[in-house]
């Protein structure tokens, strides 16, 4: 009978052992996760901010060269951070962003600024993708963080509202600068208008905060709607609507540059909550 008993203890031990290993290893995992998202994000802004300043610079304000190569020595620091995670998949898509900016970041000003614009596009993109895939992979979903249960909100709609409003302040600082709105940009920037909106109507109010974090979080989603509809606005009036561009363009990146950074101090809050729980 004694037998039984050591076997039955030897088991349950066993099993409880066996549980707090998964647990410590998870947390492990999602810990590293969430600081390579927190580079992929990094880089993600430092690649807007390089393709609004490219397109002011080759719509012919040279003043921004200097900025640019800041930005871009930024970009290899975090592009080597990431390069020494042995978790993120450098064949997949963080082999097609490396391989992309490689052949992009080249001082020529002679490039087509739509070209340009694409490029920087598409590798966001990839980023984004990268980023999203992450957080899937370090179990950081809601499945298992399920206190914050609109966290998937945050890899997709509000980093992807971020880079709505990053290509808003591409294409109207070169319209800013060249003081030319195409047709087609109109289009354009009306279409990023009416997601803007959509953000501030349907994805900002779907975000849910940690008790004890709500006094902050209410705080940062009415800076942030606050932020993004004077842009909204500005676009309307400033770019689409006006008959002639008067808008200087350093005060409309700074205008679209803010709304940016009211998403971004979202994103930073979230992540501070699930550093609390893991």
């Amino acid at each position: 009978m004694e037998i039984y008993l050591i076997i039955l203890l030897l088991i349950i031990l066993f099993s409880v052992s066996l549980h707090h290993y998964k647990i410590k290893k998870q947390k492990n995992l999602q810990r590293q996760g969430l600081a390579n998202i927190s580079h992929i994000k990094l880089l993600i802004s430092i690649i807007q901010t390089h393709r609004g300043l490219s397109s002011a610079w080759l719509n012919g304000d040279l003043s921004k060269q200097a900025m640019l190569l800041t930005l871009e020595q930024q970009a290899h620091n975090e592009i080597e951070q990431l390069d020494n995670e042995t978790t993120v998949d450098k064949n997949g898509r963080w082999g097609s962003f490396t391989d992309h900016w490689g052949r992009l970041n080249k001082h020529d000003n002679t490039r087509d600024a739509e070209n340009n614009f694409k490029q920087h596009t598409q590798m966001i993109a990839s980023l984004l993708y990268l980023l999203e895939d992450e957080a899937e992979r370090s179990h950081l979903n809601t499945m298992s963080l399920p206190n914050l249960p609109s966290i998937g909100f945050v890899w997709r709609e509000l980093v992807a509202t971020a880079e709505i409003i990053g290509q808003s302040r591409a294409i109207g600082t070169g319209v800013a600068t060249s003081k030319k709105c195409t047709s087609v940009n109109k289009i354009r920037l009306s279409f990023l208008q009416q997601n803007m909106q959509k953000t501030i109507n349907d994805t900002l109010p779907k975000l849910t905060s940690l008790e004890g974090f709500t006094g902050k979080h209410s705080e940062l989603l009415k800076a942030a709607k606050s932020k993004m509809e004077l842009l909204s606005k500005t676009i309307e009036c400033e770019l689409i609507a006006a008959n002639e561009i008067s808008i200087n363009q350093d005060e409309y990146f700074a205008l679209a540059t803010n709304s940016i950074k009211a998403l971004d101090e979202i994103f930073n809050h979230q992540v501070q909550q699930i550093e609390k729980i893991i």
